[in-house]
């Protein structure tokens, strides 16, 4: 095990985290098309390419901030935190697909589904994470605490994350709202957070 904490440290995972994460930015932004001609209709338009995009670099800057702050809690890299993490990687390399299909079928039924879905891998795999990385710092009071306010603010995400795989059926708008509302329940650091004893 000494061996592989030398060759995978934390510093490593989060670098090459950075990196992936940067790469889905720029490719979700090379995605957005602009308009053939200078008219505002022909802009406006656009907007589901606007809207999906909006929405999925919120959650990547807040997935971006959120592992931050998860592998600086981690005693260690683990085979278990790099391989929980390369799934977390994986599902948000999804990122810039999903949302150049939601943007090219003008928020299609079948677009939208398979856009909460990759969202929901997400989620999925940073609790994950997260448990995995728990799992190093058990025992620890402080951790514990902090994990236990944050508890409804994570299951109130993945509430709202299953809700918007069938609306996104029956309603793409109503999904992509629900969608706004999981980065806004993100965005705000003290939303749905109590403190515990």
């Amino acid at each position: 095990m000494s061996q592989q904490e030398g060759r995978f440290t934390k510093g490593r995972v989060e670098a090459f985290s950075d990196g992936v994460i940067a790469v889905i930015i720029t490719i979700m932004v090379l995605d957005l098309k602009a308009p053939e001609s200078g008219r505002l209709d022909d802009l406006a338009a656009l907007w589901p390419s606007f809207a999906s995009y909006l929405i999925s670099f919120i959650f990547a800057a807040v997935y971006w901030i959120n592992h931050h702050d998860a592998i600086a809690k981690a005693r260690r890299a683990t085979p278990s935190m790099i391989w929980a993490n390369n799934l977390l990687l994986f599902c948000m390399s999804l990122f810039p697909f999903a949302t150049a299909y939601v943007a090219s079928s003008r928020l299609s039924p079948l677009a939208m589904v398979f856009y909460g879905s990759v969202q929901f891998a997400c989620s999925l795999s940073f609790a994950l994470l997260d448990t995995v990385i728990a799992g190093q710092r058990k025992g620890d009071p402080a951790f514990d605490k902090e994990r236990r306010a944050g508890f409804w603010k994570h299951l109130c995400a993945k509430i709202l994350y299953a809700l918007a795989i069938p609306a996104g059926y029956y309603s793409p708008i109503a999904a992509l709202l629900i969608f706004g509302g999981i980065g806004v329940i993100y965005a705000v650091p003290s939303l749905l957070v109590f403190a515990s004893d």
